[in-house]
């Protein structure tokens, strides 16, 4: 196997995100070849790299710890070892490859050194005792190296023998014409780890009944985690078609398969879903989270919207506050209503188990998934709904190298959800949380320069090379929108979402 990684690959054994690895490649420091890099070259500008900590056997323990456990009779009419017995056998395995892959490669050098060797001496003129002279002098050499030889294994063995684990427990599936790629791990289905990923590929039923998510396997090997219902046409499997949703990857893949790139491709879909949880959060408002049918997922776009039909009367529109990667779970803040009425008493009667019927989703308020700018989100009261989305998506996807979150709240409003904001700024390293109250159209809070010294001119040295996503009251968005632009924010990377004052 050569020892060259693609960048997603590079990216989990170095321990590093993806935006620094393409970071290092746009600065010069790290090469790429057709898109990959040396195992060598990695080990070279990540030297801190922790070898004797092993994340692929950890990341097995954890899919051992997750799966489904086997009984006794079913273990014994399989045939197969306990996961713990396969868990101690990779681990062996692990060391058996790390070292032959060193011995391997210090074998390789020392027989390129002595080759090199010989052939100065089939150039030289020499008498008999004169050869015989060197030949006892390269020998002896030989033997001094061989005898001084570590047995300590080189740092590029043990990340090229992680590689080939990684392929054991997370295939890598690429999907063309977009480039997209996106990691199979432990028993998931391709399409469950598309969506995971947040990746918008078509499907429908989730469990083989209507074809929608068929793909074209193009190389690699997979195998049918379950019979599908719908049935290919004998000339679909003769070029190669497969449902996503009823296969899994055996070996890396690339498959042919559309994916939505804009939510004016996203279809317009209707569910009955449950509401699983209710939670009161400051100034009234409400945390919605439901729970759409099994075998379905709603499809969305990061910041889209969706409306919600009560079960005792009454519909409203909200953003979809949770992360597209988790379509079988909505969550949704219901905001404070400052007037009673029946959308607020329905609101406010709605109790676990309830049926809450989606439609949607509406909005091209959206992430732009391919940006790899810094990015500025910034929101005012229930704006954040608008925006959290988004982030979460934004840390999936892992291709935003720094987040940047700026909330305000009027008087009498607090931060809900702060903690979530917290746990995101205390856990990554590329991510400021910020957060001030906005006094309103008399106020200079947002003007500059006191806004600018509180908020993106000490974050940011040039605006210029940002992108930045602001929703709020219509004030607040257009108070903002016009400082960020003085700033230097260019205008085509802004985009915004005005809610009603």
């Amino acid at each position: 196997m050569p020892d060259l990684l693609k960048l997603s690959r590079a990216a989990r054994l170095a321990g590093v995100s993806r935006s620094d690895l393409q970071d290092k490649i746009r600065s010069g420091v790290l090469e790429t070849f057709e898109g990959k890099v040396k195992i060598t070259d990695l080990v070279r500008v990540y030297p801190q790299v922790d070898l004797d900590r092993d994340p692929m056997l950890e990341k097995m323990q954890r899919i051992k710890d997750n799966a489904r456990a086997k009984g006794a009779l079913e273990t014994r009419e399989t045939g197969l070892p306990s996961a713990e017995i396969l868990l101690q056998r990779l681990h062996s395995l692990a060391g058996m490859l790390i070292d032959t892959k060193s011995r391997l490669d210090y074998q390789t050098e020392l027989l390129t050194t002595l080759s090199g060797k010989l052939g100065e001496l089939s150039q030289m003129k020499l008498s008999s005792e004169e050869l015989h002279a060197k030949i006892e002098g390269l020998d002896r050499w030989l033997r001094d190296v061989l005898a001084e030889r570590h047995e300590k294994p080189e740092d590029s063995a043990v990340l090229f023998a992680r590689n080939l684990l990684l392929h054991v427990i997370a295939a890598s599936v690429k999907l063309i014409p977009s480039g997209h790629e996106f990691f199979v791990e432990g028993g998931d289905t391709i399409l469950q780890a598309a969506v995971r990923k947040g990746l918008h590929v078509g499907y429908g039923c989730n469990d083989g009944s209507c074809g929608a998510c068929k793909a074209r396997l193009i190389s690699g090997e997979v195998i049918e985690t379950q019979k599908p219902l719908y049935r290919l046409s004998p000339h679909e499997q003769q070029m190669g078609y497969l449902l996503m949703c009823c296969n899994s990857a055996v070996t890396d893949l690339t498959l042919e398969a559309a994916l939505a790139a804009s939510p004016a491709e996203l279809p317009m879909q209707e569910l009955s879903c449950q509401v699983e949880q209710l939670q009161r959060l400051p100034c009234g408002s409400q945390l919605l989270q439901l729970q759409v049918p099994q075998a379905q997922n709603f499809q969305f776009f990061a910041g889209q919207s969706a409306e919600l039909e009560l079960p005792r009367g009454g519909a409203v529109g909200l953003p979809v506050i949770s992360c597209p990667c988790d379509g079988a779970r909505l969550q949704f803040v219901a905001p404070e209503q400052q007037e009673e009425g029946a959308v607020s008493a329905a609101f406010g009667a709605l109790a676990v188990g309830d049926a809450v019927k989606v439609r949607g989703p509406f909005g091209d308020f959206v992430l732009d998934v391919e940006t790899e700018t810094p990015t500025l989100f910034i929101a005012c009261d229930e704006g954040f709904s608008a925006v959290k989305s988004m982030i979460e998506h934004g840390i999936s996807i892992d291709r935003i190298p720094a987040f940047y979150l700026y909330r305000f709240a009027s008087p009498g409003r607090a931060f809900y959800l702060e903690n979530i904001c917290r746990a995101w700024a205390d856990s990554l390293d590329n991510f400021v949380y910020r957060a001030k109250p906005w006094l309103g159209e008399a106020s200079d809070t947002l003007s500059s320069p006191p806004w600018a010294a509180d908020f993106g001119a000490a974050d940011f040295a040039d605006l210029s090379e940002a992108t930045a996503y602001l929703a709020g009251p219509g004030l607040f968005v257009d108070q903002v929108a016009h400082a960020l632009i003085d700033l230097g924010l260019n205008q085509d990377q802004l985009h915004l979402s005005r809610l009603a004052n």
